[in-house]
């Protein structure tokens, strides 16, 4: 069977640390848009037993275990205890990775749900929530793949109604950004600011993007611009540029701006900042 899948990124819109386990995974209350800026996953499924063979257009990403798609084949077969199939697989990434975009675990949960059909549905989707948590906290995420607030680790995630008309513009400086240094940083806050996650449900069911964007705050930004110089410097000239609002996405480094003229702006924002890739896409 021949495949061929959009493997979507997404925006957080608005993210507050609000906790941690005991096992140092960390407790979130944010927003979690879906938006068009995406990879290509293409491939073909073989009906015979054989091993999971990745190819990739970019030099750095790794193509043996390391990759989150062996993770993610590895981790379906052993969970159903089916016989492994032979596939192919080709990654056309476009989506910027160190970026807060989600990309790999989208790539993850769309080839999850990939193998999960070709298997006539083999596991319902709590099932498929559950072998997603276990490899990475986006995941669960991008296989409801719709608007959400989400909450705990990941894994509680509630649909919103989302009615935003913006185009959305990402900025991708050149430089990634650690999560663990966001997240270690953001202990050494004295006042943070929170996001009103409901007020930004409330603008995005309403399309009023006054008041999500006066409502976004992000702890792990705050926490790297204590001492990242890279972000620091960056937010400095994003923030330089007249009559937009610009916010960065989970732990960075990308930041995306809302507009209502996105071609125009693209142009505009590619003139002001050098050594960026911009990408102009939508909310799903």
């Amino acid at each position: 069977m021949v495949f061929s899948l959009e493997s979507n990124a997404k925006i957080n819109v608005g993210l507050n640390v609000t906790g941690v386990l005991p096992n140092g995974y960390h407790l979130l209350d944010m927003v979690m848009l879906p938006i068009s800026l995406s990879d290509r996953l293409s491939g073909e499924i073989f009906d015979e037993v054989g091993e999971l063979t990745i190819t990739t257009n970019k030099e750095d990403i790794p193509t043996d275990e390391r990759n989150i798609l062996w993770k993610v084949y590895d981790r379906f077969y052993r969970e159903s205890g089916l016989d492994r199939r032979k596939i192919s697989v080709h990654l056309e990434k476009c989506i910027p990775h160190e970026a807060g975009l989600g990309g790999g675990s989208s790539n993850g949960a769309f080839f999850l749900k990939e193998l999960n059909r070709y298997h006539n549905n083999f596991f319902p989707v709590p099932k498929l929530l559950e072998i997603g948590k276990s490899i990475g906290a986006d995941i669960p995420f991008f296989i409801i793949n719709r608007a959400s607030r989400v909450r705990g680790i990941g894994e509680d995630i509630q649909e919103i109604e989302n009615n935003l008309t913006d185009d959305i513009i990402i900025i991708k400086p050149n430089f990634g950004v650690s999560t663990a240094k966001a997240y270690k940083n953001m202990y050494m806050l004295n006042n943070k600011k929170d996001a009103n996650i409901d007020n930004i449900i409330t603008g995005l069911r309403n399309n009023d993007i006054s008041l999500v964007e006066k409502s976004i705050e992000n702890h792990l930004e705050q926490g790297l611009l204590l001492e990242d110089e890279n972000i620091i410097e960056f937010r400095k000239k994003v923030m330089g540029i007249p009559n937009m609002k610009f916010f960065m996405s989970g732990s960075g480094s990308a930041y995306y701006v809302f507009t209502k003229n996105g071609k125009q702006m693209v142009e505009f924002i590619k003139g002001q900042l050098q050594h960026c890739e911009v990408h102009l896409c939508r909310s799903l």
